[in-house]
């Protein structure tokens, strides 16, 4: 039995963790951590685990484009500063 379990509370990392994504909070609650983690390998899906599949592909590509766009950012926030230096130094020297 886990530890929270014992106790009858729900820690603030479960809060997170339903608040984030509801079915995996279930998953987790349900079946626990490290059978889900097991899940992920090709050969030990089930076929009653297809909306589980589905939630670790959405939430993969949810991260992947969480990262691209984050990229993205640092990219045009590097382009603007590198614009405005290059125009102050043509402005200083242009003179």
């Amino acid at each position: 039995m886990k530890k929270e379990e014992k106790k009858g509370y729900i820690s603030a990392t479960e809060v997170n963790q339903f608040l984030y994504c509801p079915y995996q909070w279930y998953y987790i609650k349900k079946y626990g951590l490290e059978y889900i983690n097991n899940l992920r390998e090709p050969s030990e899906r089930e076929e009653q685990f297809v909306n589980f599949k589905r939630g670790i592909d959405y939430h993969e590509k949810y991260y992947k484009d969480i990262v691209k766009l984050r990229y993205k950012r640092y990219a045009i926030a590097f382009g603007i500063v590198f614009l405005i230096l290059l125009i102050l130094f043509v402005m200083r020297y242009v003179r």
